[in-house]
């Protein structure tokens, strides 16, 4: 949508990110699906609070070490005495096209954003800052408060929740389509938010999608979590020791390289994960009986000792 104001919350993961452009500037490219699941009433407490700029040039900012390069100055993330400065550029030139001032918490962000233009109308487009500004803090966020972020398809069925994680092509958005067809709620067949809360792990759905487009804002307690690939003649199902599992969540896992508290938390966390809650190596064939499957042996699952 051309023409918005852009003041509003976003939810994801439990967490409320509110944005703010004071000078009514038009927003371009918004709602923008599957974002729009994620809307929130805005409210005087946010998580994340982010004021925008819209201005040209981009301002100078101090200078600062800096602390992480995600890919040849792709974005940057450097450090000062006041606070976290952050840098993205625009992959079409690899100029800059944000950059940012945020608290060493992560809690609040003045962003500056270069004007954009669409269907002849000059504004902003929000997505430059969820990708990829939005995304370090939320991320740096949850590890810090003990959660993770993981390449995984989430999903809910008779109100347990299920995890696959993998790498791309091991098969999240396919299995997300068989359990679907069984009546299954898929939070996200590209990435899981998981949270602890007591002695309960929940997974939480994000808007980031994969190539089946599921995203629901959603949330439920973890059943077990799978390694899956595909299989060759059967499905199958291997258990997976605690460190095993670690090591391969570890490879599918968005961290906060730039953050030591931030590795150190997810690291409790992982270890936390895998001591309560059974994860298993699934191979698995591209037929609906997969869904029974999984179920009847997700109730006799036991946790695997390292």
């Amino acid at each position: 949508m051309i023409g918005s104001r852009m003041n509003l919350t976003i939810q994801i993961g439990g967490y409320r990110v509110q944005i703010d452009e004071p000078k009514n500037y038009s927003c371009l490219v918004w709602p923008l699906r599957p974002f729009d699941h994620f809307l929130a009433p805005s409210t005087l407490d946010s998580d994340l609070h982010i004021e925008v700029t819209v201005v040209s040039p981009l301002p100078d900012l101090e200078p600062a070490s800096l602390l992480f390069d995600s890919a040849h100055g792709c974005w940057t993330l450097s450090e000062s005495d006041a606070g976290l400065l952050f840098e993205s550029l625009d992959p079409k030139n690899f100029q800059p096209r944000v950059r940012a001032s945020v608290s060493k918490d992560y809690r609040t962000v003045q962003a500056w954003i270069l004007p954009s233009l669409e269907g002849g109308q000059v504004g902003w487009s929000p997505m430059h800052l969820f990708n990829p500004l939005i995304e370090v803090c939320l991320l740096s966020r949850i590890a810090r408060d003990g959660g993770l972020l993981l390449h995984a398809a989430g999903l809910v069925l008779s109100k347990e929740g299920f995890v696959f994680t993998g790498p791309s092509e091991a098969g999240k958005s396919t299995i997300s389509e068989l359990f679907a067809r069984q009546g299954a709620t898929v939070l996200s067949d590209e990435r899981v938010i998981l949270r602890q809360q007591g002695s309960t792990f929940f997974l939480y759905g994000t808007p980031w999608v994969g190539s089946g487009q599921y995203a629901e804002n959603g949330s439920a307690p973890m059943t077990a979590l799978y390694r899956i690939s595909h299989g060759a003649e059967h499905h199958g199902l291997t258990p997976l020791t605690a460190s095993r599992a670690v090591t391969l969540l570890l490879q599918q896992a968005f961290l906060p390289h730039w953050d030591r508290n931030g590795m150190e938390r997810t690291l409790e966390f992982l270890e936390s994960l895998t001591a309560r809650i059974p994860c298993q190596s699934l191979s698995f064939l591209n037929q609906p009986d997969v869904v029974e499957f999984v179920r009847e042996h997700s109730s006799v699952l036991t946790v695997e000792s390292t």
